[in-house]
């Protein structure tokens, strides 16, 4: 639930003194959005909700990127690749100028392998999957099974002892499969998965807490 009368929004808003906005909205159906410096929602009766709200919430607090490209986005890819200006994703124009360089050990390959042929093909089932799941109208019991399984498969695949906490450019971010590096090979901006915020999600997060603390 997005809306673009920003000005209503504001004076609803205005009713409490806020910093920042989080819209809950009262169903199961997996979802949410963020928007940077606005506000972000999450369905609150989605059994994902505390995965959601904290996706959403780093978008809306500090302009976290997302980091997936597998789903389905309504987003066209741009013409021509630039660097995004987010702090979490890179298009890699310049390896001796990557934005995280300070957190990159010394002999971490740019770019930097993983799984990735794995990953994509276990993703392309799973969207298949999902697909046929919202256009036969299933119980959303059914999708959240699907996003269970997914779990599983995405935690073990991609925090093994090789890659894990390592951080680099790992192709694949920005809604695209070439072009694009996150930081990490997981992340909370990237999958599901219970391994909370990369290192360069951590700092973005810092410094806009620092900011609003005036540290």
């Amino acid at each position: 639930m997005l809306t673009q009368e920003n000005r209503a929004f504001r004076d609803i808003a205005a009713n409490a003194p806020y910093e920042v906005v989080e819209i809950l909205t009262n169903s199961d159906k997996y979802g949410g959005g963020g928007i940077y410096n606005l506000y972000s929602t999450v369905a609150a009766d989605s059994l994902w909700a505390p995965y959601i709200f904290v996706h959403e919430f780093g978008h809306h607090l500090a302009g976290l990127a997302d980091e997936y490209y597998t789903s389905d986005v309504a987003y066209l890819p741009p013409a021509e690749k630039v660097e995004p200006w987010e702090p979490n994703v890179t298009a890699l124009l310049d390896p001796l100028k990557l934005k995280w360089r300070d957190l990159v050990s010394p002999g971490t390959p740019l770019p930097t392998p993983w799984p990735k042929a794995e990953f994509e093909n276990l993703q392309k089932e799973g969207q298949e999957r999902r697909r046929a799941l919202r256009a036969a109208n299933r119980p959303e019991r059914e999708m959240n099974a699907l996003f269970n399984e997914e779990l599983a498969h995405d935690t073990a695949l991609l925090n093994g002892p090789a890659i894990k906490a390592r951080v680099g450019a790992y192709e694949g971010a920005n809604y695209e499969a070439k072009g694009y590096y996150r930081p990490q090979s997981d992340c909370i901006m990237f999958t599901r998965d219970n391994v909370g915020f990369c290192a360069v999600c951590r700092r973005a997060l810092q410094e806009t807490l620092d900011l609003y603390a005036n540290r």
